[in-house]
Order: C-alpha cells, then structure tokens, then sequence
C-alpha cells in the first residue's frame, strides 16, 4: 500500500467526462425558501466538491496546454 503523504502530494487525473457528469447531478441552484439550513448546507457541500474537481481539471488542462508550448 502506498503511504499516505505520496498519495497526496500526487493529483490524480480528472477525466472530463465524470466532471459533466458530476456538474450536471449537482447543478448550482438557489436555496428554497422552505429548505432547512441543514439541506443547504448538504447541497452546497456536494457542490464545494464539483466545483473543486473542475478546479483540478481545468489545472491538468492547463498544465497539458504550457507543455506543448
């Protein structure tokens, strides 16, 4: 088993089409008003995680991109 500290220091590769997927399962929306605080806050903690893997996608991208440079 590989040690923890390698794992982490290593981004794994995110594919474009589980980001979609992911983007669309978990759209941004607007709060209802008779939600609880405690569906809020669910909803935007599943979104927090969509928006950080289409942060690293669009990293590894970028990363590919200034290597062909």
């Amino acid at each position: 088993m590989a040690d923890r500290g390698q794992l982490l220091e290593r981004k794994p590769e995110i594919p474009k089409d589980i980001v979609d997927w992911l983007d669309q399962t978990f759209p941004v929306v607007s709060p209802k008003l008779d939600e609880s605080e405690r569906q809020i806050f669910y909803r935007v903690g599943q979104r927090s995680v969509v928006d950080c893997l289409i942060s690293m996608f669009q990293e590894q991208n970028d990363k590919l991109l200034s290597q062909k440079d």
